[in-house]
């Protein structure tokens, strides 16, 4: 992908760049941890029953968009809500690079 300047020979950002895609809605997720159990222990399982996901407490959690990994944030709470605060953005160039892919 080359890089594309404007009128005063500027190089153009992301933003300006990907302007067919920008209004489009994406699925964003936030994937607290996993774990695997048998049958058996989800039979078991009952109201009040805790499920160890396996991941340290203040560790962050991987973000998701479009069911790929876009970044790492933190739990937090916000206005009485759970919320994320972002910490890293992974190569936001190849994600939006994903997104214009899958239009076509």
């Amino acid at each position: 992908m080359s890089e594309q300047l404007n009128e005063y020979g500027e190089h153009v950002g992301l933003l300006e760049t990907y302007d067919d895609i920008l209004d489009i809605t994406v699925d964003f997720v936030s994937e607290l941890g996993m774990t695997s159990m048998s049958v058996h222990d989800l039979l078991q399982l009952d109201v009040g029953s805790v499920i160890d996901l396996e991941k340290p407490a203040g560790e962050s959690v991987e973000l998701y968009i479009n069911k790929r990994i876009f970044g790492k944030g933190e739990v937090m709470v916000y206005e009485r809500n759970l919320a994320i605060r972002i910490n890293e953005i992974l190569d936001s160039k190849t994600v939006l690079q994903y997104f214009k892919k899958e239009l076509q």
